[in-house]
């Protein structure tokens, strides 16, 4: 077992940079493991998953970040005569724990106001 970042990311408009609303455009979503959730890293990520599945090769250059939700990153490209309403793409990063090929998300457990306590008397 081991603690890793996993990061979710929706493409939502595949094939529509640089080509115009004529594109056939897909919508799919992917997890891979992550070093961090660094705007550089997962901008690279997103241009890689995109041109394996079918986005022109260096159609992204000018993938840009836009501020987006608190828990996630966007991405965004304009076409070349069309203004999407849509990002695209959507990032999220979570800490998981990884065991045998399965990811199994981890969460912080809220402290804030609560003094932690560790019994001496702990029974058998």
């Amino acid at each position: 077992m081991e603690i890793v970042l996993l990061a979710h990311i929706s493409l939502n408009r595949i094939g529509s940079a640089g080509t115009g609303w004529h594109a056939n455009t897909q919508h799919r979503m992917f997890s891979a493991e992550v070093a961090n959730s660094d705007q550089s890293t997962l901008r690279n990520l997103v241009i890689e998953i995109a041109e394996a599945n079918g986005e022109g090769i260096g159609a992204l250059e000018n993938l840009r970040f836009e501020q987006g939700y608190p828990d996630s990153m966007i991405f965004n490209i304009q076409g070349l005569s069309v203004s999407y309403s849509t990002p695209y793409a959507e990032c999220k990063v979570i800490t998981a724990l990884k065991a045998n090929g399965q990811y199994f998300q981890l969460e912080a457990v809220d402290q804030r106001g609560v003094k932690p306590f560790t019994s001496t008397r702990q029974s058998t």
